[in-house]
C-alpha cells in the first residue's frame, strides 16, 4: 500500500461526532485504510490532519527505515491495530517525548509536516521563525448577509486589546451551522491586511451558492470560524440572518437542537461553568485555571492577573443557561453577584477537546 493513498483518503474525510469506540483495524491494508477513514471521520476537522500527522509519526518513528514503503505500513498497521484516535495520539505523543521535539494533538498542523528522524533541532527552529504570529491573543469579526453571500471580516488583538496588522497571511476554518448541524466547511486564507478599513482586504466570502438550502432549517444561521495559534486555536462565533428563500430544511427549535446535540452533557456543562466561577470567587486560581484551554490565558500568570478574572472575587452564581450549543463548541451565559451586590451577565464559551469539555473564552 502506498503512503499516497492514505493520505488522500484522509484529505476527504467528514465531520461528525466523537466515538471513542471506534477502533483501527489492521489486518490487512484494505480494512486498515477503511478504518482509519472511520476513526478520521469522528474527529473534529483540524484533528483530522493532526490524525494524519500522528500516523506519519509512527510510520517514520516506530519502523525500520531500511524496509519499502509497503511493508513499513505493515509495521505500523501492526502497531495501531486495535487503538482508538485518542490511543493513537497518546502513542504519537510519546514518541515525539521520546524523541525530543514538541508535537500533541492539539497544536496547529505543522506547515512543514513532521520532523524527520536526525533533524529535529533544525525543524522545531525553522518552525519558530515560520510559526503564527504570537503577538496574537484574541481575534474577533463582522460579519454581514450581502447579495450573494455572507462577507466575514476578521479583526487581530494583542493581549492589550490593541488591534494588530497581519504582516503575513494565516489560514482559517470556516464552518457554518444551522439547526445545531454543520452544514459547510471551507478553508479560507486571510491576506496581511491594514489597519485602515480604506485598504483593508482581508476579508472571508462564503458564497450562498455552496449553501445547500435542504440543511437550512431558519434564516438564521451560526458562522463558526478557527485560526491556528501557537498554543492552539483561536475560535469565535457568531450568527448572521439569511434571504428567506435560502431555507429548504424543516424547521426545529434552538432549544430542541441544543438538546439533541449535547443532551447528556447540559447538566455537566452548567456544573462546569459554575465551579470555575467558584474558584474564581473563592481565588482559587489554579482549580479555576485547570479548567481551561484558551490562548488568550496561555499561562497562569496571564490568567491569574486577568482584570476579569480577578473581578469575580467573592461573587455568587445566581444562573446558568445555554445559549447555543453543538457537539463541539457551548455558550453558556452565567448571572453573577459580584462583591459589591450588583448584577452582571458573563458570557462563557466551552469546547470540546478530545472529548472533554474545557472553558476557551469568558467576556
Amino acid at each position: 500500500m502506498k503512503k499516497v493513498i492514505l493520505i488522500a483518503s484522509l484529505l476527504f474525510v467528514t465531520i461528525s461526532c466523537m466515538n471513542d469506540n471506534q477502533k483501527i483495524d489492521g489486518r490487512d491494508a484494505t480494512v486498515f485504510n477503511e478504518t482509519v477513514d472511520k476513526v478520521a471521520k469522528d474527529l473534529p476537522l483540524l484533528q483530522q490532519t493532526k490524525f494524519k500527522e500522528a500516523l506519519d509519526i509512527i510510520f517514520h518513528y516506530r519502523t525500520n527505515a531500511n524496509n519499502n514503503e509497503e511493508q513499513r505500513w505493515a509495521a505500523v498497521r501492526n502497531l495501531v491495530d486495535g487503538k482508538t484516535a485518542n490511543e493513537v495520539f497518546d502513542f504519537a505523543e510519546q514518541i515525539a517525548i521520546d524523541n525530543s521535539f514538541t508535537w500533541n494533538r492539539n497544536q496547529v498542523p505543522l506547515a512543514n509536516g513532521i520532523p524527520m528522524p536526525g533533524t529535529t533541532t533544525l525543524v522545531q527552529e525553522s518552525e519558530e521563525k515560520e510559526g503564527e504570529v504570537s503577538a496574537i491573543q484574541r481575534f474577533d469579526f463582522r460579519i454581514k448577509a450581502e447579495n450573494d453571500a455572507i462577507r466575514i471580516d476578521p479583526f487581530f488583538f494583542d493581549v492589550e486589546g490593541n488591534e494588530l496588522q497581519l504582516d503575513k497571511a494565516t489560514t482559517a476554518t470556516v464552518e457554518v451551522f444551522s439547526g445545531g448541524s454543520i452544514i459547510y466547511t471551507q478553508r479560507a486564507t486571510i491576506d496581511p491586511n491594514s489597519k485602515d478599513a480604506l485598504y483593508r482586504n482581508n476579508g472571508i466570502i462564503i458564497k450562498y451558492s455552496n449553501l445547500d438550502p435542504s440543511k437550512i432549517n431558519s434564516n438564521r444561521v451560526d458562522v463558526l470560524i478557527r485560526i491556528p495559534h501557537p498554543e492552539r486555536y483561536l475560535t469565535q462565533r457568531k450568527s448572521v440572518e439569511l434571504p428567506n428563500d435560502l431555507v429548504g430544511g424543516v424547521g426545529e427549535t434552538k432549544m430542541d437542537s441544543v438538546a439533541k446535540m449535547i443532551n447528556k452533557d447540559v447538566t455537566m456543562i452548567t456544573t462546569l461553568s459554575n465551579r470555575f466561577v467558584q474558584n474564581l470567587s473563592k481565588k482559587n486560581y489554579s482549580a479555576a485555571f485547570a479548567l481551561t484551554r484558551s490562548a488568550d490565558w496561555s499561562t497562569y500568570q496571564k490568567f491569574s492577573s486577568d482584570h476579569t478574572i480577578i473581578g469575580l472575587e467573592n461573587a455568587k452564581v445566581k444562573e446558568s443557561k445555554i445559549l447555543d450549543a453543538d457537539e463541539r463548541v457551548t455558550v453558556v451565559e452565567a448571572q453573577v453577584t459580584l462583591e459589591d451586590n450588583t448584577t452582571k451577565k458573563y458570557i462563557l464559551t466551552l469546547e470540546n477537546l478530545n472529548n472533554k469539555w474545557f472553558i476557551v473564552h469568558m467576556k
